[in-house]
């Protein structure tokens, strides 16, 4: 965008958890929760997959709280998957505490907002999602991800960034 930057997250310090974002591993083994991809370009990865299994699990990627108060925001990133399972879930939230259990606040799913990535670890940009409806305070955006004993993708999540397009 051309705007003024709010939020940047690009996971280049190989953290996960710098600049206040948080992880939440809701359900299931440690290897389930966010970790770091470091490869030519690092990134946030959620993968249910360790040695030959996979585990059902539940693990949400959430942002610092932005004050989007005033603003024309809009939320960008790129991302890219493989292997066969849940979508990732793009949820924004106005009243979560920045603690514990995400699924104790009301979130709304922007998911169909998004462009994806058609699988085979291709990189895309999810495109301009308007975050237009909250112009306030407290603003949280998460990732949530989900895989089953059956199956489970491998998601990453890399350059995060709520523009004002004002």
């Amino acid at each position: 965008g051309n705007g003024s930057l709010i939020l940047n997250k690009n996971f280049d310090d190989n953290s996960v958890t710098s600049g206040g974002w948080t992880t939440q591993l809701v359900s299931g083994p440690s290897n389930c929760d966010w970790g770091i991809y470091e490869g030519s370009n690092s990134a946030a990865k959620a993968s249910n997959y360790l040695d030959g299994t996979n585990s059902a699990c539940e693990s949400w990627l959430i942002s610092p709280a932005v004050d989007l108060t005033g603003t024309a925001p809009s939320l960008s990133f790129r991302n890219t998957y493989n292997f066969s399972g849940d979508p990732l879930v793009l949820m924004i939230s106005t009243d979560y505490s920045g603690t514990g259990d995400p699924n104790s606040a009301n979130w709304t799913d922007i998911t169909s907002q998004v462009v994806w990535s058609g699988g085979g670890f291709e990189w895309i940009s999810s495109g301009d999602i308007d975050l237009s409806n909250y112009t306030q305070a407290n603003v949280y955006i998460a990732y949530k991800y989900t895989g089953s004993n059956s199956d489970g993708s491998t998601w990453e999540i890399d350059d995060v960034q709520i523009i004002n397009n004002n």
